[in-house]
């Protein structure tokens, strides 16, 4: 029977009513029962059983903010206490919170309409992104500090975001891929262990507050993209019993509708191979962007649902299911696969847009180590890895945008779920920090230098650049969403005398690529290459137009002064005048390091010469073609 499960599944307002709509195969009964009539069952609310084991039925006199549940009658029934046989709605858009045991929870019907402003999702090599987790994102040294810290586990709710919005768009950047916020166990988490995933996280806030975040935030010209995890559900226990995990035993006891014997590292996976599973899941994605019109979604883990092989390949065959539904409705919305290691069969095969890029942080890192770490290899090498498209046997990504690169590290580099200890893990890509604290802290000059290279390469190399909370003002130590002393964002760092010049170079870096297409575009080549000076140069430029920017990048410890280096131009002649120099004073670096008020020419040699200093990068534009 083909249905359009979205609007079916789960409670849809319908006039004076709502229709209820629930998977249940093994239920001999089903009702529909609601708190204001205090979870009696009552013969109108039965749900008829309709094809493909679904049940469905309308109730009059329901609507917006009633709490409801489905009370789900096995065969053979022989218990009186049918509050054992009340089940919350798996595709509730809202919920009191994420135990299904607690008899106090309940799904709560949802105002389906919202008017929204105009918007349209950027393109796709126009993204520039700003990774964040919604409950830390406010509440420490800042306006909301003493409010949020009045609420549980002092987790920040989207009208705390809505009022940040403004920072995040002030930096340059015009997307926002915020960390999960469908219902997970508790307040505090980093949202990687999803409970109900229709409802979002209860201590976040409610529905119609979600919706005029993204509103607000479009109106800013800020996309948002959200984290959706369906590798796995839920695994939390609770004096040895599992708890938080809604799909245990959902419509009759030992039989697992939803859920499959495969085991992740983080809890059980659903069933892929079932169909009404990969609608339910597809049906889910479907919500995100017809509910809350979101403008794409990051997969998390999509590796582990390509290992799922209940039935045949069934976890890659949902993949390639849900990019399809998805596509065929929502075509110019960007979906992002976390596919670790990162392989183009992702795309090319299974439909995905785009890819997360985890080797831009780790071997950026080692590139910025190799004076005390030669043994990671010739950083050169590594920062021609990073900064095109294709790299490796057999990997081509045809489009730049195809890939997602975070130079400073993502949520994952920058957590430290062990409160610090990480940093003695004896594999460096699992050591996890903010950016400046493996080289020294924000205190260190060499340490910021780094991290002001790695974000301007970000923005000059090919791919879509992405910065994690906080790597744009030098934030200390590491980030968790539990922890609160100094390990949450904090506000007052953002504001210092190191993290404001740190912001001002993330404005104006981010601003260059915007005001630049060359840096958006196809094209990078390497035309310089020095070896014994650690010097790499490459061009970009606009096919069939005239932006042409020459970036050059000092790996070393050594400055370049006098206008005394000769970059080679790659056959560029013509004028050029300084974009930008990561090292200006402006972002915490030195005077006259680099090439301001200086319009050079391309030499006779095919050279530019100019200042480049230490661990530093140059643009240049070129203001006047010759020849």
């Amino acid at each position: 029977m083909n249905v359009d499960y979205y609007t079916e599944v789960g409670a849809k307002v319908n006039g004076d009513g709502c229709i209820f709509r629930v998977w249940a195969p093994n239920a001999q009964e089903v009702y529909t029962v609601f708190e204001k009539e205090e979870w009696q069952k009552v013969a109108e609310n039965r749900l008829s059983k309709m094809d493909g084991d679904y049940w469905q039925g309308t109730i009059k006199n329901v609507g917006v903010n009633d709490k409801y549940r489905f009370l789900i009658v096995p065969p053979n029934n022989t218990t009186d206490n049918e509050a054992k046989l009340r089940k919350i709605d798996p595709a509730a858009k809202d919920t009191v919170h994420s135990n299904p045991e607690d008899p106090r929870n309940a799904a709560i019907i949802v105002e389906p309409n919202y008017d929204w402003a105009p918007f349209a999702t950027p393109y796709y090599e126009n993204f520039i992104i700003y990774q964040l987790h919604p409950g830390t994102f406010a509440g420490t040294n800042d306006d909301f500090s003493e409010e949020i810290a009045k609420l549980p586990d002092r987790i920040a709710k989207f009208k705390h975001l809505k009022a940040k919005l403004g920072y995040i768009r002030d930096l340059g950047f015009n997307a926002i891929l915020l960390m999960p916020v469908q219902e997970f166990k508790g307040n505090q988490s980093l949202g990687y262990e999803p409970t109900y995933f229709f409802a979002l996280e209860s201590a976040y806030g409610k529905p119609q507050e979600f919706r005029e975040f993204i509103d607000e935030a479009h109106q800013m010209g800020l996309a948002v993209l959200v984290d959706l995890v369906y590798n796995h559900v839920s695994n939390a226990y609770d004096a040895g019993k599992p708890t938080d995990n809604p799909f245990l035993n959902y419509d009759v006891e030992g039989q697992q509708i939803y859920l499959s014997d495969h085991q992740t590292p983080w809890g059980p996976s659903p069933a892929f191979w079932k169909q009404e599973v990969k609608d339910y899941l597809v049906a889910n994605a479907k919500m995100y962007f017809r509910d809350y019109n979101v403008d794409g979604a990051r997969l998390d883990a999509t590796r582990e649902i390509e290992s799922h092989k209940g039935w045949g390949n069934d976890g890659w065959e949902f993949l390639q299911h849900l990019t399809w539904c998805l596509r065929e409705e929502f075509p110019d919305k960007y979906i992002i696969a976390e596919h670790l290691p990162e392989h183009d069969t992702i795309i090319n095969n299974a439909g995905f847009d785009a890819i997360w890029f985890v080797d831009s942080h780790h071997e950026f890192q080692k590139a910025m180590d190799y004076q005390f770490h030669p043994e990671y290899g010739d950083p050169l090498e590594k920062i021609k890895y990073i900064i095109g498209k294709n790299f490796g046997y057999g990997h081509n990504y045809e489009k730049q945008w195809r890939l997602v690169k975070y130079l400073l590290g993502s949520h994952d580099e920058c957590t430290d779920g062990e409160k610090g200890a990480t940093i003695n893990n004896p594999d460096v890509n699992n050591r996890h920090r903010y950016f400046t604290e493996f080289f020294g802290g924000r205190a260190n000059e060499y340490a910021r230098e780094k991290a002001r290279l790695g974000w301007s390469l970000n923005v000059a190399a090919m791919g879509n650049p992405m910065m994690f909370m906080g790597q744009e003002c030098h934030m200390p130590g590491w980030w968790h969403d539990s922890e609160f002393d100094g390990h949450r964002f904090n506000w007052a760092v953002a504001g210092d005398s190191i993290g404001m010049p740190m912001r001002t170079m993330v404005r104006d870096v981010n601003w260059i690529r915007w005001n630049n297409p060359a840096l958006r575009s196809e094209t990078l080549d390497i035309v310089h290459q020095d070896d014994a000076h650690q010097i790499l140069a490459f061009k970009r430029y606009q096919p069939g137009g005239n932006n042409v920017v020459l970036v050059a990048v000092n790996l070393s410890d050594r400055d370049f002064g006098n206008h005394e280096y000769g970059v080679y131009t790659g056959g560029q002649h013509g004028q050029w005048e300084q974009l930008f120099c990561s090292q200006d004073a402006i972002y915490g670096g030195r005077d006259w390091v680099g090439n301001a008020f200086y319009q050079p020419w391309t030499q006779e040699d095919g050279k530019l010469y100019l200042n480049i200093p230490r661990f530093g990068l140059m643009m240049m534009k070129l203001v006047q073609y010759v020849g």
